[in-house]
């Protein structure tokens, strides 16, 4: 199986081809919740990455050792599909808890909104700024996690979030990265 990789840096690589065959792992990548095994593409340069014990499919990282582990390990974190809920969990704030109307205030950078429960456990109530109210449907998780609950929603609500966010997500995964284990594998 073949799969397109991102940009390594140079201009005449954009949408080049690697293979993505019969890959063997070089290094393990540990994080506090689990490692990755990361190894060379078919062009000997790119890298690809896979949680460790899945022999199932590899993703490319569209990068190169050179670029540092690090930035290898933050570009793991940011390929993982709940990058963004953990980024908004890890930085969100409670401004303001029980208002009058039941409500519960949160900020994120310049982003404020309020959160109030329903009778629904897995629906709540959002107002991002000074918008109007809007009920979504959130996966289900306990009332005493409010703030994941506030996540979750204003994740959901929020299409343009992780392009808002994107330089200080970056930032936040390249940190992450820079505290991960790096393994050989022999």
């Amino acid at each position: 199986m073949s799969q397109t990789a991102g940009t390594t840096g140079n201009e005449d690589e954009v949408g080049a081809f690697v293979s993505m065959e019969n890959l063997q792992p070089f290094a393990k990548v540990v994080f506090g919740d689990g490692a990755h095994e990361v190894a060379r593409c078919g062009d000997g340069l790119t890298l690809a990455y896979r949680p460790e014990g899945n022999a199932g499919d590899w993703t490319s990282l569209g990068m190169q050792l050179e670029e540092g582990w690090p930035r290898i390990g933050g570009g793991i974190i940011l390929s993982q599909s709940d990058a963004l809920e953990r980024f908004v969990r890890t930085h969100v704030v409670k401004i303001e808890e029980s208002r009058d109307d039941g409500a519960t205030e949160f900020k994120l950078e310049d982003v404020a909104w309020l959160v109030r429960n329903t009778d629904e456990q897995n629906l709540v109530e959002i107002r991002v700024g000074s918008g109007a109210w809007t009920t979504v449907k959130i996966k289900e998780l306990s009332l005493e996690k409010d703030k994941d609950r506030a996540v979750a929603a204003l994740v959901k609500v929020s299409p343009d979030l992780e392009m808002e966010v994107s330089a200080d997500m970056c930032g936040w995964a390249e940190r992450l990265g820079a505290g991960a284990q790096i393994v050989p594998v022999l």
